[in-house]
């Protein structure tokens, strides 16, 4: 019997792709799988869009769609993972889509590998139009095992776009904190401070990459860097790795400052590298 699998997608102000979104899950080709959709206060056609894709599939598809004000990332993942009935959950961005076998795949990855909790594989960066920008491919870098010095120290890592997890994770680590915007940073190094993670070598996402990105360039470097700091101090016990995670952060926000003329910004993150 094939286990159930949870899908949630974060809805919000993405009319343009949703409808290719939801029909990217709808033509997996494993045959368990339960939809959620929460529209997280869209200001365009978003909801009726996805709507649309759920209604006109037949068979009438195993979903949920809600809307509501707006929440915030964090919140609503969490929202979906409360509803999850699955015992495997994956979390797609609204505008990204799936290769058919994805979730075949690596469902049968984490039935033959108790031992990890969640499994990844790689992607393909795409622009808003579809067309290919790269490969995110995860293969010759640090992928499977123990990877949560791999996070920190950015030699590897988890493929955010193409994750598929236990939702027993939960009890042990909690959901989503919403005191950041980097939620799969934080959520990654909790998972992984006491859990084994999987790889599967075989693209089964596709990521879509925007350019709205913060105001400007200073705002950006400002929230970018800072946030990091703060998903570090909360999460890295150990003195000496956190110093160094914390300093090699601030190493790049002030050589980033320096280019962009930005020298108040730097002086603060030489007192950040000093304060480490």
């Amino acid at each position: 019997m094939h286990k159930l699998v949870t899908v949630g997608i974060p809805l919000y102000n993405h009319a343009a792709y949703i409808e290719q979104c939801i029909r990217s899950v709808l033509s997996q080709d494993y045959p368990n799988i339960e939809l959620i959709v929460i529209d997280d206060g869209s200001t365009d056609n978003s909801y009726a869009a996805a709507k649309a894709a759920l209604d006109s599939h037949t068979p009438p598809p195993k979903s949920r769609i809600t809307r509501r004000p707006n929440v915030g990332m964090c919140n609503t993942l969490n929202e979906i993972a409360q509803q999850a009935k699955g015992e495997y959950i994956s979390f797609l961005g609204s505008d990204d889509y799936w290769l058919p076998d994805k979730i075949s795949d690596q469902v049968a990855y984490l039935d033959a590998h108790p031992e990890h909790v969640l499994v990844h594989s790689n992607s393909t960066r795409v622009d808003s139009n579809g067309r290919v920008l790269r490969k995110m491919d995860y293969s010759q870098r640090d992928n499977t095992g123990d990877l949560y010095q791999s996070i920190i120290k950015r030699t590897g890592g988890i493929n955010t776009p193409s994750h598929l997890y236990r939702t027993s994770v939960y009890q042990d680590i909690g959901y989503y904190d919403p005191a950041f915007r980097f939620e799969d940073t934080d959520f990654w190094l909790r998972l992984t401070r006491n859990h084994g993670v999987g790889f599967i070598d075989k693209t089964h996402t596709c990521y879509r990459w925007h350019k709205k990105n913060l105001s400007s360039e200073s705002n950006q470097l400002t929230f970018y860097f800072n946030e990091l700091i703060r998903i570090y101090r909360k999460n890295i016990d150990e003195p000496g790795l956190r110093r160094y995670a914390i300093r090699r952060v601030c190493s790049k926000g002030i050589l980033r400052s320096l280019k962009i003329g930005k020298f108040s910004l730097a002086r603060h993150y030489l007192s950040e590298w000093m304060a480490a």
